[in-house]
């Protein structure tokens, strides 16, 4: 049978065992909070930057971000949704190369002789200037 000393002894090992795992939460706490801190300014920037928020919207969006992960994910599902001016520009534009007319052949790019040199060119060429069919 465990003596009362026994007794105290083991409520004082789990008593330091959840005040070691506490602090070392705490600790990890507060080094993310630090990472997060030094992030921050340097997102809000490139939010101002590209577009994404306007100036007066600086301190909010930075208090938000460094507020919550749920307040992190709802401003991402926002700005998912944003274009910015440039953005709205280009939609219904062409992207690349725009396509010319040109005097090159359609599928070879050889140029396009003035009139076509094989016999059934020649004769399909002879039938429209006769007019007969």
């Amino acid at each position: 049978m465990a003596t009362s000393a026994d007794k105290v002894l083991q409520l004082a090992r789990v008593t330091s065992e959840l005040m070691s795992r506490f602090q070392s939460r705490e600790e990890k706490t507060a080094a993310e909070k630090k990472a997060v801190s030094a992030l921050v300014p340097e997102a809000v920037q490139s939010l101002l930057s590209n577009e994404r928020i306007y100036e007066n919207q600086k301190d909010d969006v930075a208090t938000k971000i460094a507020s919550s992960h749920i307040a992190c994910i709802e401003l991402i599902r926002d700005l998912a949704k944003h274009r910015n001016a440039s953005e709205l520009e280009q939609i219904g534009t062409q992207v690349g190369q725009e396509k010319t007319a040109g005097d090159r052949g359609y599928y070879t790019g050889a140029p396009v002789s003035d009139h076509d040199e094989r016999p059934s060119g020649q004769i399909f060429r002879q039938i429209l200037q006769n007019g007969h069919v």
